[in-house]
């Protein structure tokens, strides 16, 4: 990616003008790390442009299909290891895509097949791109406080070599199959599954894992077949590894959840773990629990004891105050009216304005709200979330008691 687009692209998103989807894809593979990691930024850009750039984490506009053997490349001997596979793939993204197959025993399992080396041109442009951020820090040297790009960059790259590298979606399946074995007798997570692969036939570009029957809760949103109660489980789950174990699915978005044939709640592509450090975790846990009770100063003081900076008394109650303005129409409202994203962004934002800091970690948060809250608005906008998570909050209070 060239040094001019990759200037034109920060430049028009702070503007609130981002390029179309397409075009961003268009540009490369860190153009669209760095538009999806501003979709998580309403601290400071506006939070249209956030919603708007967040379908970046679950679409792709310009993947193309390629037979298996095209693409497959030097691990053809992972076709030598099964009894038959499917040609054309079933599923298809920008980074990678699915086949069918199976196994010398007959059982079904999926291939995901990384469609080409992305790394030595992510490299050129995510080098490129530090040089263009020293420049920017050199001039504009309080930049670092507000938004570090070389931080930002550095996350980036950390990140996009993980997803890059199919090793690390079968180890954070593994992580998280243990932690729900560690869990179990504490929390019932029996519904609660990962994917499992088979490591014999697997490699850095290949992951070949049992193939789950079911659908996923994209198609299901998509033909209105999502029942609301299916979505309470997965929030259940989810917000118990995110409060409880401070560890949690990172991209939790639609296409990365199956619901099994029994109901059983799978989830995919665990590359990505968000993580929360203790103070976040119990701070932002204080703040929902308050909040869906619609104890507007508890929440506003648990909101300010998770911040990494902590405002002053007088500083607080102007914030208090301003919270509860933004919260006067939240209590009894259903998730069509009051948009869980739309406000916690709006929170977010008030609370960095007034003075707060938060870790990295706080973002991975807001990026699964995100998601949750857009599931519940197309499973069922009548509903009021809050008020349904009363009840398990209260469970979770004791667990972490």
């Amino acid at each position: 990616m060239k040094s001019l687009k990759l200037i034109r692209l920060i430049y028009k998103i702070h503007r609130n003008n981002p390029p179309s989807l397409e075009e961003i894809e268009g540009m490369g593979l860190l153009a669209v790390k760095i538009a999806q990691y501003y979709a998580l930024r309403a601290d400071f850009i506006d939070e249209k442009t956030c919603v708007y750039l967040a379908k970046l984490y679950e679409y792709s506009y310009l993947a193309q299909k390629r037979e298996i053997e095209e693409i497959i490349g030097d691990d053809k001997w992972i076709l030598d290891g099964l009894k038959l596979y499917e040609k054309a793939p079933f599923s298809s993204a920008s980074i990678g895509q699915v086949h069918i197959g199976y196994l010398r025993d007959g059982k079904k399992v999926a291939i995901k097949i990384r469609k080409m080396d992305f790394k030595n041109n992510f490299f050129k442009d995510i080098q490129n791109a530090k040089k263009i951020a020293n420049t920017l820090l050199y001039f504009y040297p309080k930049l670092k406080k507000v938004f570090n790009p070389l931080e930002v960059l550095n996350n980036i790259e950390e990140g996009t070599l993980r997803e890059l590298n199919f090793k690390t979606e079968i180890e954070g399946a593994k992580y998280f199959r243990t932690l729900k074995e560690e869990n179990t007798e504490k929390f019932d997570l029996k519904d609660l599954y990962f994917s499992e692969f088979i490591e014999s036939l697997s490699s850095e570009k290949v992951a070949v894992s049992k193939f789950i029957e079911g659908e996923s809760f994209n198609t299901l949103l998509k033909e209105n077949k999502l029942k609301y109660i299916e979505l309470l489980k997965l929030f259940k789950y989810h917000t118990f590894f995110m409060f409880k174990l401070g560890v949690f699915h990172g991209d939790l978005h639609p296409g990365n959840i199956i619901l099994g044939k029994n109901g059983e709640i799978n989830l995919i592509d665990c590359s990505t773990i968000g993580r929360m450090k203790c103070k976040l975790r119990k701070g932002l846990f204080g703040f929902f629990y308050y909040l869906s009770r619609y104890d507007y100063d508890k929440a506003a003081s648990y909101l300010n004891e998770m911040s990494e900076k902590t405002l002053s008394e007088k500083e607080f109650q102007s914030f208090n105050l301003k919270f509860k303005e933004l919260y006067r129409d939240f209590k009894n409202s259903s998730v069509s009216n009051v948009s869980l994203t739309k406000r916690m962004m709006e929170t977010i934002k008030l609370a960095v304005n007034s003075g707060m800091e938060f870790e990295e970690g706080m973002f991975h948060v807001i990026k699964s709200l995100m998601y949750l809250d857009g599931m519940v608005l197309k499973c069922n906008p009548t509903v009021n979330l809050m008020e349904d998570i009363r009840e398990f909050t209260e469970l979770l209070k004791l667990e972490l008691s």
